[in-house]
């Protein structure tokens, strides 16, 4: 299915959530041995101290919650998009860097199965691409970059979209998409990058990282004995993967449908056509509606009621660009 965000931002991110596991387990295991090789006295007074001092152990740990919550809310920005207010917690050029990179591994990936520009296929995905931009061009993520259409032959049905400017798209899409669903389904691509979703999504891993890895995993290695701290060690990053990662990253790609079906209805597509795809798509994909909770994505059946639902918005940006 279509990308949703850099891969590099992806493993970037996911390296820090293991480092801080990583962390954590060291921690917990050295406060373990740590607290074995003490005498039954120590102990007696590390728990007496720690009792009588609890309340200011506790002021010390909200202040330095706070301080961190302040942090996190100075690097918030309200985003116009949604009206409401994102963490980017990463340099935007950094990011551009990663984004650079990876299209230059894309473009090597995919150099011997890349269309020729006057292939009917490739000239095809170009107009349509180039309609959607020209329809855009007044936002700044557009009109800032200079765009590169790229067309793999391949029976992938993806598409992706670089910040630094690639555009890439693989023949299966086109297969399966008519001109409008694919300048509906590149428009959800383009909105990742308004949205700034990679960053916002690397910036929430790093919070969890921090808010919870961080002092829960070195707790649980230091207090249970080994196999029961491991299958709680596991369980605790099945939770937080599928109660706080996932939903997140879900909960981008529906804002991705919303703002990517307004850049296509600004280039006077047929709006009607971007739930028509998801539900060919839902009829030869059974398996997204099954596993659900296990996906990036939601399902093909709710993206198709999603986007049905959003077709009088997107008509009567239509009307008002002119269409």
């Amino acid at each position: 299915m279509c990308k949703s965000w850099s891969s590099l931002d992806y493993m970037a991110t996911t390296a820090v959530m293991q480092l801080a596991v990583i962390f954590g387990v060291v921690i917990g295991l050295a406060a373990r041995f740590w607290w074995i090789l003490q005498t039954a006295e120590t102990r007696q007074q590390y728990s007496a101290v720690v009792w009588e001092n609890c309340l200011y152990l506790g002021l010390a740990a909200a202040l330095c919650l706070g301080i961190f919550g302040a942090f996190l809310w100075y690097h918030t920005e309200l985003d116009p998009w949604t009206g409401s207010r994102r963490l980017f917690l990463f340099n935007g050029r950094m990011l551009m860097r990663q984004a650079e990179r990876e299209a230059q591994e894309l473009l090597e990936l995919t150099r011997l199965s890349q269309l020729d520009t006057a292939h009917p296929v490739y000239v095809r995905v170009a107009d349509v691409i180039s309609k959607l931009l020209a329809a855009n061009s007044g936002l700044d993520a557009i009109r800032d970059h200079q765009w590169t259409v790229v067309v793999v032959n391949s029976p992938s049905v993806n598409a992706i979209v670089e910040p630094n400017g690639l555009v890439l798209v693989y023949v299966g899409l086109t297969s399966m998409a008519n001109d409008d669903q694919l300048a509906i389904l590149v428009g959800h691509e383009f909105a990742h990058c308004l949205l700034r979703h990679a960053n916002q999504i690397s910036s929430i891993r790093i919070v969890v990282a921090t808010l919870s890895l961080v002092p829960v995993i070195p707790i649980i290695w230091a207090l249970l004995p080994f196999g029961w701290n491991l299958l709680a060690h596991q369980c605790w990053l099945v939770v937080l993967t599928f109660c706080v990662v996932l939903p997140c990253i879900r909960s981008c790609e529906i804002e991705a449908d919303r703002i990517g079906m307004e850049l296509a209805a600004k280039a006077c597509v047929d709006v009607r056509q971007g739930y028509k795809f998801w539900d060919a798509m839902a009829a030869i994909d059974s398996r997204s509606k099954l596993l659900w909770f296990l996906s990036m994505h939601p399902t093909n059946e709710s993206r198709s009621q999603h986007l049905f639902s959003l077709i009088p918005v997107a008509t009567e940006i239509r009307r008002q660009a002119g269409c």
